[in-house]
């Protein structure tokens, strides 16, 4: 059993923006195709980009406050987050969120896309 809270979360600063995180599962400790769960808390007004991992796509649930997502790309478009939506991005996607006011607090999933965890063989977990 592996247990992982968002306590002593790791910190960037850039400027007056703050990003902190904290990685709560890793492939390894999975067993499946997804690539990692991560906490991220973004101070009020810090500007982040989602693009995520190379060669992978992301779920980003807002746990707590809002934000302005900004998509890039052909059809880009701004809207608002909210606390309890969900966001998914795949490979090669680009977005941008600002945190608001009270600042924003994400959860991140990471997952393989379709086109490689297809190739993959099967894993079974072993205790």
């Amino acid at each position: 059993m592996i247990i992982s809270t968002i306590d002593r979360t790791s910190s960037t600063r850039q400027g007056g923006e703050e990003i902190r995180w904290r990685s709560l599962a890793r492939r390894g400790m999975l067993h499946s195709e997804c690539d990692s769960v991560d906490y991220v808390r973004l101070s009020p007004g810090t500007e982040f980009a989602l693009r995520g991992r190379e060669g992978t796509e992301s779920a980003w649930f807002v746990l707590v406050g809002s934000g302005l997502l900004r998509e890039q790309g052909s059809e880009a478009g701004e809207r608002t987050l909210d606390a309890g939506e969900l966001v998914l991005l795949p490979a090669g996607a680009d977005a941008r969120i600002t945190s608001g006011a009270d600042g924003l607090e994400l959860l991140w999933l990471v997952v393989m896309p379709r086109s490689i965890s297809q190739s993959l063989p099967m894993r079974r977990p072993v205790a």
